[in-house]
């Protein structure tokens, strides 16, 4: 319990380098290893570069694996310059039954053939589709006591309290400014249908980046021509034609909180070594 309440000090105050220069995001599953492709984009990996990660030092990417990577643009290379393992839920296994499992209340879908038990502890890797997690990664843990949720929090209202997925989060203060439609990363006390927080932090790349290629699934029509990528609070637009079908996982480039279509002025590097215009649908 210790070391995960230590390691996400860490996390949060892990140095990065290239500070100068144009910070780009990218932020999906693992689908290959040597060389490191993260949706689809090959990142190189300085061996000075380590993953971050809340279940400590020395873990070894896999497939499969969620990461927020951040990288520089040289000569038209992503270069990695901090990798961080994202987790949408670390915590208890409360039921289990064919395909799926339970864990503080939100609904996880398994890959195939995963094998595990109620009291067991595990970490997840994998994207938001709604209020359930897609798991794309099972990693079984050691220790009990401290958990984790990561995605965008669902306000609370009236009848109902603050969550992320399914899971409640139990005495989290929100911030003077409202938790927004980010990533937080909730650390704290499992309960069967929730969390009490006892430390958060906000965002998966340590501070701005100017670009960001983000996957995940997509959202029903949130307003006219509008959706939103599950779990990241990103919106995008497009025509009724060209909108993405609820639930599908789709990879798109955002900036300030919204997918573009165009190279921001100035970003014009960023754009094309990303490979931006890839995921913009042909009209």
């Amino acid at each position: 319990m210790r070391l995960l309440f230590l390691l996400i000090c860490v996390m949060l105050a892990a140095p990065l380098r290239a500070q100068d220069a144009l910070r780009v995001g990218v932020f999906g599953v693992v689908e290959g290893l040597d060389p490191l492709v993260v949706p689809g984009r090959e990142i190189s990996v300085p061996d000075d570069v380590r993953t971050i990660s809340p279940l400590g030092p020395g873990q070894a990417i896999a497939l499969g694996d969620t990461l927020a990577v951040v990288v520089s643009v040289e000569g038209g290379r992503l270069v990695a310059v901090r990798m961080l393992e994202f987790f949408p839920v670390v915590g208890p296994v409360a039921d289990v039954r064919e395909g799926t499992a339970t864990i503080m209340g939100t609904t996880v879908h398994l890959p195939p053939e995963t094998s595990l038990k109620s009291g067991q502890w595990v970490a997840l890797s994998g994207l938001w589709s709604g209020e359930q997690v897609i798991t794309t990664k099972v990693r079984r843990v050691d220790w009990d006591g401290f958990g984790q949720l990561a995605g965008s929090v669902e306000l609370a209202t009236a009848d109902q309290p603050l969550r992320i997925g399914r899971s409640t989060v139990f005495g989290a203060d929100p911030p003077k400014d409202g938790f927004g439609d980010g990533i937080w990363m909730l650390s704290g006390q499992p309960e069967a249908e929730g969390l009490r927080v006892r430390l958060m932090s906000k965002g998966v790349f340590g501070s701005k980046v100017d670009l960001v290629l983000w996957q995940g699934h997509a959202s029903l029509p949130v307003a006219s021509q509008t959706y939103m990528i599950h779990g990241t609070g990103i919106i995008g637009t497009a025509t009724d034609a060209l909108m993405p079908s609820a639930g599908a996982l789709i990879t798109r480039c955002a900036w300030q909180g919204r997918v573009v279509h165009a190279s921001p002025e100035g970003l014009e590097a960023a754009f094309e070594a990303l490979d931006c215009v890839r995921h913009i649908p042909a009209d």
